[in-house]
């Protein structure tokens, strides 16, 4: 009796330390097997990130990028009012008097839409001054916009209510800028006008593709301003096209108009800032050179 009561307590003693040590373990493994759900979790999560359909549904939540800022302006000479649009006395004093003239237009070109932002002034009247307005456009076909007209010019005094006016007109489309002429002939015999298009010249197309724009590109004048140049080294100008700022005009005497456009591609800017590469400029082989310094 007297052996039984201790060997008793020892088994009470063991059957308690493995109670212990069991929920010890207990709670070791479920946090273990909690930590692996989660690890698994993870590692689902990533493989949907990579999942190209979750990409593309979190492509159309995530907000529209701005992939393009342009600012253009342009400059219309004495001969294109004289000699291209063969403009009266008359009919020049009424523009100078009612005419909205353009200073310059900045348009950002987002992902899905663009917006236009319109800068003018009336230089003729007392209180003339310069406005801002804005306008925007999407061009994905299911509304129907086409083009949208940025700026609008009356050439001629209104004969009657149901004549229009000659004007010019400043279009945005999807992928250029076009300076329209639109000329509305009198009624014909039959009482039909002709059609639009028979009516509309264009005076010249900026494109706002980089590769179409090549032709037109040239020394940024801001940049001469600011380095105190009059002008650049052909070696600068032929930097590499992919760069992501770019200036571009053209001038054509005969019509007599000149524009001017400041693109900044903000895709290839990305771009730029992650690897800060430039292709090298290559400056031509001077056989004359190299033989002198022989």
């Amino acid at each position: 009796m007297e052996i039984l009561w201790p060997a008793l307590g020892i088994c009470i003693l063991v059957v308690f330390v493995f109670f212990v040590l069991a929920q010890h373990w207990q709670r070791v493994l479920r946090q273990h097997s909690w930590t692996i759900r989660k690890l698994t979790d993870r590692v689902r999560m990533l493989e949907e990130v990579d999942d190209p359909e979750f990409r593309r549904k979190l492509s159309e939540s995530a907000p529209s990028p701005l992939e393009q800022v342009l600012t253009f302006s342009f400059r219309l000479s004495d001969r294109f009012w004289r000699e291209t649009l063969h403009t009266t006395d008359e009919d020049a004093a009424f523009i100078k008097s009612f005419g909205s003239f353009l200073g310059s237009v900045k348009i950002e070109r987002w992902r899905a839409h663009s917006v236009a932002t319109v800068t003018e002034v009336l230089p003729e009247r007392q209180s003339a001054a310069w406005q801002t307005r804005s306008l925007d456009c999407s061009f994905d076909g299911q509304t129907g916009c086409e083009r949208l007209t940025l700026w609008e010019l009356p050439l001629a005094r209104v004969r009657g209510s149901s004549v229009r006016p000659p004007s010019l007109e400043l279009v945005l489309k999807e992928k250029s800028l076009e300076l329209c002429g639109h000329f509305f002939p009198p009624a014909a015999g039959n009482g039909h006008s002709r059609s639009l298009a028979e009516d509309e010249l264009v005076f010249f197309r900026v494109p706002f593709d980089s590769a179409q724009l090549a032709e037109f590109r040239s020394p940024d004048p801001l940049e001469d301003a600011v380095n105190g140049n009059g002008s650049h080294g052909g070696a600068e100008i032929s930097l590499d096209r992919n760069f992501w700022r770019a200036f571009y005009s053209q001038r054509d005497d005969k019509v007599g108009f000149e524009w001017q456009l400041w693109l900044r591609d903000l895709s290839k800017k990305s771009e730029w800032d992650r690897w800060k590469i430039l292709e090298p400029v290559v400056a031509p082989f001077d056989e004359n050179a190299a033989h002198n310094a022989r």
